[in-house]
């Protein structure tokens, strides 16, 4: 599973949209987009993301940083 299909998979389970994701975790929502379309497939470009963030998103939806950054 990607980062983009774990990210997708977070907001699918709160219920939420894209937008709120983006607000509560303090990103902007094009960063999102980048980071939930599998559009970039052959580079590494927007393909990780920060421990921090991965930890904020972590405590603000009650999942764990180590799945969010590495599956």
């Amino acid at each position: 599973m990607t980062l983009a299909e774990r990210l997708n998979q977070i907001i699918a389970e709160q219920k939420i949209t894209k937008r709120e994701f983006a607000h509560r975790v303090g990103i902007s929502e094009n960063y999102l987009y980048i980071l939930t379309s599998n559009c970039r497939k052959n580079t590494d470009q927007n393909k990780t993301i920060s421990t921090m963030l991965a930890k904020l998103i972590a405590v603000e939806f009650g999942y764990s940083a180590d799945w969010i950054l590495n599956g």
